[in-house]
C-alpha cells in the first residue's frame, strides 16, 4: 500500500529552500541561524557571520536598522534597501522582516526575505531621466485635461503647474481650445501634431509644435494623454528674418546696374539678373550653353575664379555679349563654397562704358584747360622773351654803332637764348594741344628706363649728384608707347635734378631711380633729396600752368606726364616734404595696359 504524502513534513522540509527569493533567519545578537539556497547562493559563505556582515560587508550594525524595530515591537516592516552580494556588488532590494514569536510571546528570531529590484529600478531611473531631462517639454494630462505630471524644462517655463487645467495655465482660456490635439488624441487613441501658441510664466507668448500621443492604454482606452512640445519660437523668427533677407537680395539682385550671374556646381544658372540680359544682348537665359561663358568672359577668367581661394578681379577688361560684341568692364569672379564643398559660382560685371567715355571727355576738358591756362601763361612768357629779344637787338645796334665786339657777342647772345626760349614754348604748348593718341608695341619697361639714366647720367655726374639705380631683373615687357613713356621719365628725373640743384643743403646729394613689378602692376619711383615743396605747389602742381623754374619753364612738363600716363592706364601720385626731398611714383596695371597698335619693340 503506498505511504500517505505529509504535507506538514514537506513543509517543514522544504518550504524554506523553495521560496522564489532570499530567506535568512536572524537571532536576537543579529548572528545569522540560516538561510535558503537563493540566499546563500547571492550572498556566499554566511557560517559564524552577522547579517550586516553579509548583507553590506560592514563591521558593525546598520545605523537605521529595521531589524532592530521588529524585534522590539513584533510588527513586520517592509523597505528598500541596498545590499552587497558576495562579489561586491551592489543592488536594490525590496526586504521583509517578520518577527517569530514563541510560546512565552517573546521574539527570539526574524525572518527576513529579499527581492531584487535592480532591473525595474534601473528601469524607473531610466525612465525619470528620460522624463525629467529630456531636451523638450513634456505634460501628462488627463481626460478631464488637467496637467498630472510635467518635467523639469516645462517647470522652468511655466512653474509648478501640476493640478491646473491646461488651457487656463498655458493659454489664458476659461475653456477648451478649438484645436485641441489631446482631445483628438482622446477621441481616436491616435498621435496627433501641430502649431499652438501659449504663455509663459513671465506672459511672454511662445510658439511650440506640439505631438500628443496615449499614454497608460488599457483596453484600447487611453485614460492619459502625453503631451510632448519643441519651442520653435527662435526658428519661426529664423525663418521671417531668411525670407526678408531673401526678398532684399532678390531686390537688390533685380534692380542692380551690375550684371549679376551664379550658377550652381552642375553649371546651370541660378541668378542672371536684367542688368545681365541688358548686357550681354540675352533675351531667355534658358538658351545660355556652358560654351557661351567662355565666349563671354576673358581667356582664361572661368579657370582662374574655378582655382582661386578667394575673388578674382578684374580692374578692367573686355566682356563680349552674345553675339561677340565687346565692350569695357570690371569683372569680378568667385568660387561659392558652403563648409568647403563646392556650390558654384558667381560674377559681377560692371560696364563701364559711360565711364570710359566721361573719362576720356574729362581728359580732353582737362586737356583743353590746360591750353587755356597755357596761353595765357605763353603769352607772358613770350612777352618777356620779346623784352629779351628787344634788349638783345639794342645790345648788337649799340655794338654796331660803336664798333664794341664784346657788345656785339653780348647781343648776339641775347637773341639767340630768347628765340631758343620762343621755339621751346611753341613746340611744347604745339605738343600738349594737339591730344594725339599713344603708339604703344611691346617694350621692356626697364630699358626704357636705362635709356633715360644714360641720357641724364653725364649731367648727373658734373652736377655732384649721387644716383642709385634699383632695376628688378625680369620684368616681362608690356604694352607701352616708348617714346611717350621716355618723355614721362625724362620729366621726372629733369625735376629731380633741378630739385637738387636749387636745394638749400647742397651736400650728399642722391637721386633714386627704381622699376619693379608689384601685384601685377609696373612701378616707376623717382626720389631724391632735393628742396621738396611746399603745400601751395604741391596744390597746383598737376591742376593749373605753373612752373617753379621761372623763365627756364613752361609748366608743361608734370601735365603731359599725367596725360601719358592716363592714357596708359596708370596713375601719378607724388609725396614731398619741404627742404627733405620728393617722392613721384607711376604705376601701371598689367591689366589696364593699351592693347598694342604698333610692332614688337622689345629686344
Amino acid at each position: 500500500m503506498t505511504q500517505s504524502f505529509n504535507l506538514n513534513q514537506w513543509i517543514e522540509q522544504n518550504l524554506f529552500d523553495a521560496l522564489p527569493m532570499s530567506a535568512v533567519v536572524i537571532d536576537t545578537e543579529y548572528n545569522v541561524v540560516k538561510v535558503n539556497r537563493d540566499f546563500e547562493g547571492k550572498f556566499g559563505a554566511w557560517q559564524h557571520k552577522k547579517c550586516y556582515e553579509v548583507y553590506k560587508h560592514l563591521d558593525s550594525k546598520c545605523p537605521h536598522c529595521k531589524g532592530v524595530a521588529v524585534f522590539e515591537d513584533g510588527i513586520p516592516r517592509a523597505f528598500e534597501d541596498i545590499s552587497r552580494n558576495q562579489y561586491g556588488k551592489k543592488s536594490c532590494q525590496i526586504r521583509k522582516t517578520f518577527p517569530v514569536i514563541d510560546d512565552n510571546g517573546k521574539i527570539p528570531y526574524i525572518i527576513e526575505t529579499t527581492t531584487d529590484i535592480s532591473d525595474t529600478e534601473l528601469i524607473h531611473q531610466k525612465y525619470l531621466n528620460l522624463f525629467e531631462h529630456v531636451p523638450y517639454d513634456i505634460l501628462i494630462i488627463n481626460k478631464n485635461f488637467k496637467i498630472i505630471e510635467i518635467n523639469k524644462k516645462t517647470r522652468s517655463f511655466f512653474g509648478p503647474i501640476e493640478g491646473a487645467y491646461c488651457y487656463e495655465i498655458l493659454k489664458n482660456r476659461s475653456d477648451m481650445c478649438d484645436d485641441c490635439m489631446a482631445l483628438r488624441t482622446f477621441s481616436d487613441g491616435q498621435m496627433h501634431s501641430g502649431r499652438s501658441t501659449v504663455i509663459d510664466k513671465e506672459g511672454k507668448p511662445i510658439e511650440l509644435l506640439v505631438t500628443t500621443v496615449p499614454f497608460e492604454i488599457e483596453n484600447g482606452i487611453s485614460d492619459y494623454v502625453l503631451e510632448m512640445a519643441v519651442d520653435i519660437t527662435e526658428t519661426l523668427e529664423l525663418q521671417e528674418e531668411l525670407k526678408m533677407t531673401n526678398t532684399t537680395m532678390i531686390s537688390l539682385i533685380s534692380s542692380s546696374l551690375y550684371g549679376i550671374i551664379a550658377v550652381d556646381e552642375n553649371d546651370n544658372i541660378t541668378v542672371f539678373n536684367q542688368a545681365a540680359e541688358r548686357m550681354l544682348d540675352i533675351k531667355d537665359k534658358s538658351h545660355l550653353r556652358d560654351e557661351d561663358f567662355i565666349t563671354i568672359f576673358p581667356k582664361g577668367f572661368l579657370e582662374k575664379v574655378s582655382t582661386s581661394e578667394g575673388p578674382v578681379y578684374l580692374h578692367e577688361t573686355k566682356v563680349c555679349n552674345i553675339n561677340g560684341d565687346s565692350f569695357p568692364a570690371r569683372l569680378t569672379g568667385i568660387k561659392l563654397l558652403a563648409n568647403e564643398q563646392y556650390k558654384g559660382k558667381a560674377f559681377w560685371i560692371h560696364d563701364i562704358r559711360r565711364i570710359k567715355k566721361l573719362e576720356a571727355e574729362n581728359l580732353e576738358a582737362e586737356r583743353l584747360a590746360a591750353v587755356g591756362k597755357t596761353v595765357a601763361g605763353l603769352a607772358h612768357g613770350i612777352k618777356n622773351v620779346l623784352t629779351g629779344l628787344e634788349g638783345g637787338e639794342y645790345m648788337l645796334n649799340s655794338g654796331l654803332q660803336k664798333g664794341d665786339a664784346a657788345r656785339i657777342q653780348k647781343g648776339m647772345e641775347m637773341l639767340n637764348r630768347n628765340t631758343k626760349r620762343v621755339s621751346t614754348f611753341v613746340k611744347e604748348f604745339l605738343n600738349f594741344s594737339k591730344g594725339q593718341e599713344i603708339k604703344t608695341g611691346l617694350c621692356d619697361p626697364v630699358e626704357i628706363a636705362r635709356e633715360v639714366v644714360n641720357t641724364y647720367s653725364v649731367k648727373i655726374r658734373q652736377l655732384g649728384i649721387k644716383l642709385v639705380s634699383e632695376f628688378q631683373d625680369n620684368i616681362g615687357p608690356a604694352a607701352l608707347d616708348e617714346e611717350g613713356m621716355h618723355e614721362c621719365l625724362s620729366n621726372l628725373l629733369g625735376n629731380a635734378i633741378d630739385a637738387c640743384c636749387i636745394s638749400e643743403n647742397p651736400d650728399d646729394l642722391l637721386i633714386i631711380f627704381r622699376v619693379y613689378e608689384n601685384d601685377n602692376s609696373i612701378v616707376y619711383e623717382v626720389v631724391d633729396n632735393g628742396c621738396g615743396m611746399d603745400y601751395e605747389i604741391k596744390r597746383k602742381i598737376f591742376t593749373t600752368f605753373f612752373t617753379t623754374k621761372g623763365l627756364g619753364g613752361t609748366g608743361l612738363g608734370l601735365l603731359m606726364t599725367k596725360k601719358i600716363i592716363q592714357q596708359h592706364g596708370g596713375k601719378v601720385d607724388f609725396d614731398s616734404v619741404l627742404d627733405q626731398g620728393t617722392t613721384f611714383k607711376i604705376t601701371l596695371p598689367r591689366d589696364r595696359l593699351p592693347e598694342i597698335n604698333q610692332p614688337d619693340n622689345t629686344i
